[in-house]
């Protein structure tokens, strides 16, 4: 379960890599599938915790 976690993480971090490196404005068409995969990011974070919770 951690490892799928982990998994669903690395699209969030490319998206914030993104972000981060873009020197140009960012452009509108882009957010929705930023705001996706930042929520499959914390879909991840989620499925970690309750992992960890889990004995």
């Amino acid at each position: 379960m951690v490892m799928f976690g982990v998994i669903l993480l690395l699209p969030g971090i490319c998206a914030l890599i993104f972000i981060a490196d873009s020197s140009i404005p960012l452009d509108i068409r882009f957010v929705p599938v930023l705001v996706l995969t930042l929520l499959v990011a914390f879909a991840g974070v989620m499925l970690i915790r309750a992992a960890r919770k889990k004995p």
